[in-house]
């Protein structure tokens, strides 16, 4: 057949590993797994007579290169492979001596930055946490390691690991100074989810081929769910109506109400662009969140916002503006810190604005 996208499209998950091969060009292939899975390869052989050895190189996964791209692929290892050269021996010797530490500096500048279901490009600050969390959990545990080497068991130990606070320390930031790295059954289910996408881009990358992290058993996440009562509602609302008590404790109060009144995400309010807010409608209109585009109805929190308005420069990108730098605000653990300190509001805390992990 001819692999074209078309034709690619149409083949239906088989029972067993299916190779298909081009009718244009000899040795370009697509090997179909029983998941559905599609990959391109370039077939060939090194040396002649019966001496010569049959090899087989990944080229990339279909749907995250084209059929053009991968026969372009293909053509170059063929013509090295009629010259002598392996180009699958070449890259063998590569993985033997991948680490994965370097492994997680090739995905922190390129598998970090989109997300792997949709290919959506992340959030900054999303990107950000993530590589720490590689690099304060799993570099040090397991980092000189090479990727080809690992299985099932190594990942479990790391589970263990990290669950046990064998990752714990202290070290010194460059913003926001002493950084402190724990560990427990929450942390160590949140990294070794990442560490299995990492993995993940290690394979649709051709440095393994499969992923030693699938099927580990994780503890469940933890995440607590509580909606406020009549009564906590009402204090909250007292303890926002007090007056500011520093220069950004107003930012602070009037996000949280919003937080309340709209059932949005801390990230989608503190992060919220006036180019975003339809005051006609009566509704927020993200460009992005964490499920992609999403519309938000306003309701009661339209006052809030029209307040919000009045000061804010006609020309400022930003709803809430930091007050230093051209960027949001990002203070509300601080500012909610304080209101809960002072005003007993500690019991809920979680409810309105849970401090991300620092890992």
């Amino acid at each position: 057949m001819k692999l074209i996208k078309r034709n690619i499209d149409a083949i239906e998950k088989p029972e067993k590993d299916l190779y298909l091969f081009d009718d244009d060009l000899a040795g370009f292939g697509l090997r179909v797994y029983p998941t559905g899975r599609k990959v391109f390869i370039a077939q060939y052989r090194v040396g002649g007579g019966r001496g010569s050895r049959q090899r087989r190189y990944t080229l990339g996964v279909f749907g995250k290169i084209t059929a053009d791209e991968a026969r372009t692929k293909a053509k170059d290892v063929l013509a090295r492979a009629h010259l002598g050269e392996d180009t699958a021996e070449e890259r063998d010797k590569v993985r033997r001596s991948q680490t994965v530490a370097q492994l997680i500096d090739a995905w922190s500048v390129d598998g970090a930055l989109n997300n792997r279901r949709t290919g959506v490009r992340r959030k900054q600050v999303n990107i950000d946490q993530d590589v720490a969390l590689a690099n304060h959990h799993i570099r040090p545990l397991i980092g000189r390691r090479t990727v080809e080497s690992l299985v099932k068991g190594d990942i479990q130990r790391v589970r263990t690991q990290i669950a046990t606070g064998e990752s714990k320390t202290k070290r010194k930031g460059r913003k926001r100074g002493l950084i402190k790295v724990t560990g427990g059954e929450g942390t160590a289910t949140r990294t070794i989810r990442l560490f299995s996408s990492i993995l993940s881009y290690a394979v649709d990358a051709g440095m393994i081929e499969r992923n030693p992290a699938l099927g580990i058993k994780l503890a469940p996440s933890g995440q607590r769910h509580r909606y406020l009562s009549p009564q906590e509602l009402k204090r909250l609302g007292e303890v926002l109506d007090q007056p500011a008590a520093s220069e950004t404790a107003g930012t602070a109060a009037t996000i949280i109400r919003l937080l309340v009144l709209t059932g949005a995400r801390r990230g989608e309010i503190e992060g919220l662009k006036w180019s975003e807010v339809d005051f006609n409608f009566g509704m927020l209109r993200k460009e992005t969140s964490k499920t992609g585009a999403k519309v938000i109805p306003l309701g009661r929190a339209a006052p809030d916002l029209e307040g919000q308005r009045q000061w804010t420069s006609s020309n400022q990108v930003w709803v809430f503006p930091a007050q230093k730098g051209g960027g949001h605000f990002d203070g509300l653990s601080k500012e909610w810190g304080v209101f809960a300190e002072k005003q007993a509001l500690r019991t809920f805390v979680f409810t309105i604005s849970a401090t991300p992990s620092r890992a």
